[in-house]
C-alpha cells in the first residue's frame, strides 16, 4: 500500500465518522420508536434521551452548582466543608460569617456573661496525638496543592474525675473519655478498607469508640495500631532493627501495615516489643451490636450462646448492644447479595447469592418481659455493660421500658437513640421519611421518661442522627444525652462523597463497595488519621462550647444551656416539649402478676 492510498484513507476518515454517526442516528430512532417500554421514547425518539441523561446527572449538577451551602439533605455542603476541614486540617475556623438562616426555628446554646479560659477546663491534655495534617501551599481555580505534615495534636479527653462509666455495677465497666464515636455501621455496609480505617482512626484519637454494627465483628473491626515509646534494651537483630526504624518513621502504623511489609512472622516480634514496653498498641474500644438477625451470635441461623460469648468477650469489646430500630429503617437490616462476599458471608452466618434481610423482630424476645431478662443475662454472663438501641415514635414510647426498669430492677445500662434523619446503607424510603421522631424530640422524650420514672442515673444514653458538627452535638447533649455517635460524618472521613449508591455495590469512593478497583480509592494508610482528626477536632469543639456556656467539662451541658427561637418567640425547652408522664399508672406486667410471682421474677 502506497504513502498516496494512505493519504487518501486518512482523509476519507471524517466523512466516513459522520455516515458512522447517522447510521447510528437512525437506528436508535427506530429502535426507540418501536419500542413499548418508555412513553417519552415512543414520542419524542432520539430528543427523549436528553430526559435520562438530565436525570442522570441532576444530583451532581443540584449538588456542586444549584443547591446553596444549606441546603442539600441528608447533609450540607456546610456540613461536609467542616467535616473535610476537621480531617484535613485539624481545625473548624471560617472567615466572614455564618451561612445559616437565622429566621428558621431552631436550638440555640446559651453563652453565658463571663465565659471560661481554656485553662480553667476540666480536661485532659498531657499526651499528645502522633498524627498527619495538610497545609494548602498554593490553590486556585483548577488545583489545589497540599502538603501532608507530621504533627501533634491535643486529644481533648475527660478527666479521670469526669470521665463516664457506663455499667458501674457490671464487673467489667466502659470507662469513656471521649464524648464522641463511630456510629454502627456494618462490615458489609462498608468495605474492609472503610472499616479499618476508621477502627485505626478510633484507636488513634484514644478515648472514642466505635460500634460493629449488627453485621458481627470482622477481623477489620480489631485493627491494631503501634507507636515507639522508648527504645529496645535488646540487642536487635536484621529484621527488628527494620521494624523498630519502620515503626518510628510511620507511628500508628497498623497490625496490616506490618504483616504486609514484612511478613506474618513480624507479628511475633511486635508482640514481643509491646510486652516488653518498646511499643504501644492501641486498640478501638468496640460496642458489638446484635441485630435481629444474631450475625455475631449465631451457629445454623440459631442463636448460639458460645458465639455470643466467644464474640462478647473479646478484650477489645466494652459493651454489648441489642439493636430494636434505628432512624432510617425501623426494623431488621438489610444486605444487598452484590455486597455479600465469602467473607462476610462466613462473619454472619449467611448463604452468597441471596439478600440479607434481617426480621423486623427479635427470635429471642416479644415482651418487655423477656427483653429485660436477655439483657439481664447477658449482663450477668459477660460482665460487661449491655444496652439497647431505639428511635422514639411518640412522646409516651418510652413509659412502658421505664416502668419495667423501675417495678422490677432490670435495666439496660445504656439506651442508644436515633433520630429519624440517621443514614443507613439500605432501606426503603417510605421508612426513612417516616417513622420515628427526629434526634433532638427523641432526647428529650427519653431523658425526661427515664428521669420521671427514677431510672435515669443509672442509665447512660447515646444520641444518633445528623449529629455531625460540635454545636450539633452540645445542643444534643444539653437536652439529655451523654454521649454522641456519628456514622456518615465518620464515612466522610474516609472520603463518602455522599452520592447515595451504598445499597449498590458501585459506591464511587470505595466507601461501601466490595469491588476491588472501587475499594482502592479507600486509602487506609491516609484515611486512618483523618477520622483521628475529625474526632478530635469535635472533641475540642465540645470543650469550646462548655467554655462559652461558662461550664468547665461538656459532661455538665443541661437543660438551662438550650434555647428554642421560633420566628422571634423564644422558648425553653420544658415550654417546647410540655411533655406530660403519668408514673402512676399501672403496668401491663404490674396488671397481670400477683405480689409474690413479681418477687420471685425480680430476685
Amino acid at each position: 500500500m502506497t504513502l498516496s492510498t494512505l493519504v487518501s484513507y486518512f482523509q476519507m476518515l471524517p466523512l466516513l465518522l459522520f455516515y458512522a454517526l447517522i447510521l447510528f442516528l437512525v437506528y436508535l430512532f427506530l429502535k426507540d420508536k418501536f419500542q413499548r417500554q418508555h412513553s417519552i421514547l415512543k414520542t419524542h425518539p432520539l430528543l427523549g434521551r436528553l430526559r435520562y441523561l438530565f436525570e442522570m446527572v441532576g444530583p451532581e449538577f443540584r449538588q456542586y452548582w444549584f443547591l446553596n451551602d444549606k441546603e442539600e439533605r441528608p447533609m450540607d455542603r456546610d456540613t461536609k466543608e467542616t467535616i473535610a476541614k476537621a480531617g484535613k486540617y485539624a481545625n473548624t475556623v471560617i472567615g466572614f460569617g455564618s451561612k445559616k438562616d437565622f429566621t428558621k426555628p431552631d436550638f440555640y446554646l446559651s453563652n453565658a456573661f463571663f465565659p471560661l479560659n481554656k485553662n480553667e477546663l476540666r480536661v485532659r491534655n498531657d499526651e499528645p496525638i502522633h498524627t498527619y495534617t495538610y497545609k494548602i501551599i498554593n490553590e486556585s481555580i483548577t488545583s489545589r496543592k497540599e502538603k501532608r505534615n507530621a504533627a501533634q495534636i491535643k486529644p481533648w479527653l475527660l478527666t479521670e474525675e469526669e470521665e463516664i462509666v457506663i455499667g458501674k455495677e457490671r464487673k467489667h465497666p466502659f470507662h469513656v473519655r471521649g464524648h464522641v464515636g463511630v456510629s454502627a455501621m456494618s462490615y458489609g455496609a462498608l468495605s474492609k478498607s472503610a472499616v479499618k480505617a476508621l477502627a485505626q482512626g478510633v484507636a488513634i484519637s484514644g478515648g472514642s469508640f466505635m460500634n460493629t454494627g449488627e453485621g458481627g465483628i470482622s477481623p477489620y473491626h480489631l485493627s491494631r495500631v503501634y507507636e515507639v515509646v522508648k527504645e529496645p534494651s535488646e540487642p536487635l537483630d536484621r529484621q527488628e532493627r527494620k521494624l523498630v526504624e519502620f515503626m518510628k518513621e510511620h507511628p500508628n502504623a497498623s497490625n496490616f501495615d506490618i504483616e504486609e511489609r514484612f511478613g506474618k512472622d513480624a507479628l511475633k516480634d511486635v508482640k514481643r516489643f509491646v510486652q516488653a514496653g518498646v511499643f504501644r498498641e492501641k486498640t478501638a474500644d468496640l460496642i458489638f451490636q446484635v441485630g435481629s438477625g444474631l450475625f455475631g451470635a449465631r451457629e445454623n441461623g440459631k442463636y448460639s450462646e458460645e458465639r455470643f460469648l466467644k464474640n462478647a468477650g473479646r478484650k477489645e469489646v466494652k459493651a454489648i448492644e441489642i439493636k430494636l430500630a434505628q432512624g432510617a429503617k425501623v426494623r431488621g437490616g438489610k444486605l444487598p447479595k452484590e455486597k455479600i462476599t465469602k467473607e462476610i458471608a462466613e462473619i454472619r452466618g449467611v448463604e452468597m447469592g441471596r439478600d440479607v434481610e434481617s426480621p423486623n423482630r427479635f427470635p429471642l424476645f416479644s415482651n418487655m418481659e423477656e427483653l429485660l431478662d436477655l439483657i439481664s443475662h447477658w449482663q450477668k454472663i459477660t460482665g460487661k455493660p449491655v444496652g439497647i438501641k431505639v428511635v422514639a415514635g411518640d412522646t409516651h414510647c418510652f413509659q412502658e421500658l421505664a416502668r419495667y426498669m423501675r417495678d422490677t430492677g432490670k435495666k439496660p445500662d445504656f439506651i442508644t437513640i436515633d433520630g429519624a434523619e440517621g443514614g443507613t446503607g439500605a432501606t426503603y424510603q417510605e421508612m426513612a421519611d417516616s417513622l420515628g421522631l427526629p434526634i433532638y424530640s427523641g432526647i428529650y422524650i427519653l431523658h425526661e421518661t427515664l428521669k420521671s420514672f427514677g431510672v435515669r442515673d443509672d442509665v447512660k444514653i447515646f444520641a444518633s442522627g445528623m449529629l455531625a458538627t460540635a454545636n450539633k452535638m452540645a445542643i444534643a447533649l444539653s437536652l439529655g444525652a451523654d454521649l454522641i455517635y456519628v456514622a456518615r460524618a465518620a464515612m466522610n472521613t474516609v472520603g463518602c462523597i455522599n452520592a447515595g449508591k451504598c445499597h449498590t455495590n458501585l459506591c464511587p469512593v470505595g466507601v461501601t463497595s466490595h469491588l476491588p478497583h472501587l475499594e482502592a480509592g479507600v486509602v487506609v494508610e491516609e484515611k486512618r488519621f483523618r477520622t483521628a482528626n475529625y474526632l478530635t477536632t469535635m472533641r475540642e469543639g465540645l470543650f469550646l462550647l462548655a467554655a462559652s456556656c461558662g461550664i468547665d467539662s461538656p459532661t455538665k451541658f443541661s437543660h438551662e444551656h438550650v434555647t428554642f427561637v421560633d420566628h422571634n418567640q423564644v422558648k425553653d425547652v420544658k415550654e417546647l416539649f410540655q411533655l406530660q408522664i403519668d408514673t402512676s399508672r399501672l403496668s401491663e406486667w404490674e396488671k397481670r402478676t400477683d405480689k409474690k410471682t413479681k418477687e420471685e421474677l425480680i430476685s
